[in-house]
């Protein structure tokens, strides 16, 4: 049952799997069909919760709004506590709800994303040009150009026939342009550069290394903020890397939230062994 922000406005959500919560953030423009190469993988291990938000409505307080509407999906589904995934703009509603609440977060998950702000590589103006389609004239030409940059050139020559899959899905299940610039403008306002070092969770920062919408700096400069955080670049994969490069992806994932028990060993007693020697001796001589 979809859980209502406002009037107008809800949370459509999915679950799969059991096991421990899991909550995947989706980046601007995707909705829920974008976890196609994780739900399997997860929800092996996971109660693995996926999301979108339906409905029109302003983001007065930009990503902070966006991170309440997962603590609204927390409470309705009685979560207490949970692995929290973002990428892009899903990255930067984790990295608030980690601040924000960490009560909720216990490991997280950042991927193709960054603390905002002035980073220490910003988006070159061709890829910003690309995302925001100007040149393109109809909707199929704005989403192509997009994951056209958003994607590497291996990965469309590899798997052409997923990419135009992809293309697809994003039209079907695109937001208004209202929507859409909400969203975009939430996370252009969002820096929480002088604040990330604050966060607690384990965290683990993954990224592609030929992403042109954040470029691979951002990330270093992301783990390098988060006390203890982990970071994993990925070669040959763009911003869509959780896609591009899926099944190193789903691994690094579940191995950082599921981390290994070290395995017990007996412990091993002292033992004198000249007495034991002793004893075998006189059961020995006892024999004869």
């Amino acid at each position: 049952m979809p859980v209502m922000i406002t009037d107008e406005t809800s949370i459509d959500y999915d679950i799969h799997g059991e096991g421990p919560p899991l909550v995947l953030i989706n980046g601007l423009g995707f909705g829920r069909w974008g976890w196609f190469k994780q739900i399997p993988a997860f929800s092996r291990h996971f109660r693995t919760i996926t999301f979108d938000v339906r409905g029109e409505r302003g983001l007065k307080n930009g990503v902070v709004d966006l991170a309440d509407d997962v603590v609204a999906l927390m409470d309705q589904l009685r979560i207490r506590k949970a692995h929290v995934l973002g990428t892009s703009l899903g990255g930067f509603v984790a990295q608030e709800l980690a601040l924000r609440r960490p009560d909720l977060v216990d490991r997280l998950v950042l991927v193709c994303t960054s603390y905002g702000g002035n980073g220490p590589e910003a988006i070159s103006p061709r890829a910003l040009a690309d995302m925001v389609g100007w040149g393109s004239f109809t909707p199929e030409g704005t989403v192509r150009r997009g994951l056209e940059t958003a994607t590497s050139d291996i990965y469309r020559a590899e798997r052409p026939e997923e990419f135009e899959q992809v293309i697809r899905w994003r039209l079907a299940d695109s937001p208004s342009i209202n929507a859409y610039y909400e969203q975009a403008m939430a996370g252009a306002r969002f820096d929480l550069s002088g604040d990330v070092e604050h966060i607690t969770s384990p965290t683990l920062v993954i990224h592609g290394a030929e992403d042109r919408y954040i470029p691979v700096a951002n990330a270093a400069a992301l783990a390098g903020a988060i006390p203890n955080a982990k970071l994993r670049v990925l070669d040959a994969a763009g911003h869509l890397v959780f896609i591009e490069r899926f099944a190193d992806v789903n691994r690094d994932v579940v191995a950082f939230l599921k981390p290994r028990k070290p395995r017990r060993t007996k412990r091993v007693e002292e033992k004198d062994w000249f007495a034991e020697a002793r004893r075998v001796f006189r059961r020995l001589v006892g024999k004869i």
